[in-house]
């Protein structure tokens, strides 16, 4: 709480703040492994695109139809590619910018993402780092290190009984760069976007993903052979099948091996945030029965905290999601489709626009500290638990007052609060951006802090921070997935907690996103995986 209430934006904060963009300490947004005894391995480029319905993709908490035969290299390479493969080559001047399959906070791209693997076709049992600048899978080390990476999140079975987990990492100077010590909240915005593109990707292609916060993090670390104090393991993902695999070995033990050199980041030296690593160690989980207690602790008490009781019954407006979806994107269209709108036409969108987004990206996030009631269990349309409570500015919705509302995602509803904004205050909650007084909807996903963190303990910082990402993912999906745009946003901290209150009473918010009606028409991404080779991108 210290830490957040520090990092809180106002107008006072963001006019004495000195800091400004070093242009030569601008890092590069690629980790490349500059050492020859990483190996390299090409991955191929002629994978399958998501041809799943994209609203059926996001909605869903496992696959209609479970994968049942064995994954290879090509299965592996579609989810790191539709998660954060380039689809974007962007030339501004003199620089060239390119953009990737999900959004990043600044276009800074400070997540990384490797992969533990058994033998697959085409790809030998190893612990591998992702470079989506060529498209390919540095080699860290040999061997089947599931059982091993199962042990440090506290004997986890669906880490050992998956052919593969992809793990998040962040570097935290790639974003501290712009947004110094509040970049830490972002660490989980960016992962949480990519998670939701990983999750529904996997669900189009059969795979059942879940999510993973509960983990010895120094062991993960060495696992993965970080740079202590400059990146850190944050979300393990195992993806799973219909048929669980055994793993075929013992806990081994992780070795200790060197860092492997990279290409720096920064042609210059970097600035150290110490608050930053401060507040993450101080979420650590240590042993294996930090891990199991933190588990079981989340998974029975999150479940007994107080819903928000829809209030004035003469306010509430039922959401009527579309049932049958006719002539539905495909989640691999959408995902080239998808980018950060830079202009809204101040057009309204429909209610049902708004209706499908509520619904799909509200529907469950396969999270570990919400397994009560969330994980691949549970029911595949139902309702599921959650940190994160949802409250909106509607500023042209057809068939919708205009107004601030509250979203119960237990009963489907929209509560009107007693709240008259204009276009203006949804623009200055966002730090005065007229790009979010232009949009249609304007979304704050927000969270009682106060609660987690009596419930998880410091880690339910990340937990909260993390699935409001992931919902952020799931928004921008769903808004291009029916040929709207949308784009995140920073707020004012304590200007949008007193807008939305008594409601939203002792809640912070998390992130924010504004959708609408472009107001230009984007060419689609392209599949630009391995098109780029590693001289080009350090040019």
């Amino acid at each position: 709480m210290e830490y957040h209430e520090e990092t809180k934006h106002s107008e006072i904060s963001i006019q004495r703040s000195p800091h400004y963009l070093d242009w030569n300490t601008k890092p590069l947004p690629f980790k490349i492994y500059s050492n020859s005894s990483v190996p390299l391995v090409p991955l191929p480029t002629d994978f399958c695109q998501p041809n799943l319905g994209a609203l059926t993709s996001i909605g869903k908490n496992r696959p209609l139809e479970g994968k049942n035969f064995e994954p290879d290299v090509k299965d592996v390479a579609e989810l790191l590619f539709f998660s954060a493969g380039i689809t974007r080559e962007l030339k501004l001047g003199h620089d060239t910018y390119y953009m990737r399959a999900a959004s990043a906070t600044g276009a800074l791209y400070p997540i990384e993402l490797y992969v533990i693997c058994q033998d697959l076709l085409g790809l030998s049992a190893g612990v591998y780092h992702f470079s989506p600048a060529d498209f390919s899978l540095s080699k860290l080390r040999g061997g089947d290190y599931r059982t091993d990476l199962a042990d440090v999140a506290g004997n986890d079975s669906d880490i050992a009984h998956s052919p593969f987990t992809i793990v998040f990492t962040s570097i935290a100077w790639r974003n501290s760069w712009k947004y110094q010590a509040r970049s830490y909240r972002h660490w989980f915005w960016d992962s949480g976007v990519i998670a939701a593109n990983l999750i529904a990707t996997a669900i189009s292609a059969g795979f059942n993903p879940i999510l993973k916060m509960g983990f010895i993090d120094d062991a993960v670390n060495l696992l993965l052979r970080l740079d202590d104090r400059k990146e850190a393991a944050i979300i393990l993902a195992p993806i799973g099948m219909a048929s669980a695999t055994d793993p075929i070995n013992e806990v081994k033990g992780i070795d200790v091996l060197s860092v492997p050199k990279i290409v720096p980041i920064s042609r210059a030296s970097e600035l150290d945030y110490p608050e930053i690593w401060r507040l993450h160690r101080a979420s650590y989980l240590h042993n294996k029965e930090e891990v199991r207690s933190w588990s079981s602790r989340s998974n029975i008490a999150l479940n007994r905290i107080p819903k928000d009781k829809v209030g004035d019954l003469r306010h509430v407006q039922v959401i009527k999601p579309a049932i049958s979806l006719t002539n539905e994107s495909s989640l691999g269209e959408t995902i080239l489709l998808r980018g950060s709108t830079r202009k809204f036409s101040r057009r309204p969108i429909s209610m049902t626009q708004l209706s499908n987004i509520l619904h799909y990206s509200t529907r469950g996030v396969p999270l570990d500290f919400l397994k009560g009631k969330s994980s691949s269990s549970d029911d595949n349309n139902g309702n599921t638990n959650s940190t994160i409570d949802t409250y909106l500015i509607a500023n042209d919705v057809e068939g919708l007052q205009t107004g601030a509302y509250f979203f119960d995602r237990y009963g489907e509803t929209l509560e009107k609060l007693e709240r008259r904004p204009s276009r203006n205050l949804s623009a200055y909650l966002c730090l005065g951006q007229s790009l979010f007084g232009d949009a249609s909807v304007v979304f704050f996903l927000m969270a009682d802090l106060n609660i987690i963190l009596h419930v998880l303990g410091n880690r339910g910082y990340r937990a909260s921070q993390f699935e409001a990402g992931v919902i952020a993912g799931k928004i921008y999906l769903a808004s291009y997935a029916q040929k709207i745009g949308a784009s995140g946003s920073t707020f004012f901290d304590d200007a949008v907690s007193e807008f939305f209150s008594p409601h939203a009473a002792n809640k912070s918010a998390m992130i924010a996103i504004g959708v609408g009606v472009p107001d230009y028409k984007a060419s689609p991404g392209k599949i630009l995986a391995g098109r780029l080779s590693r001289s080009q991108v350090l040019q």
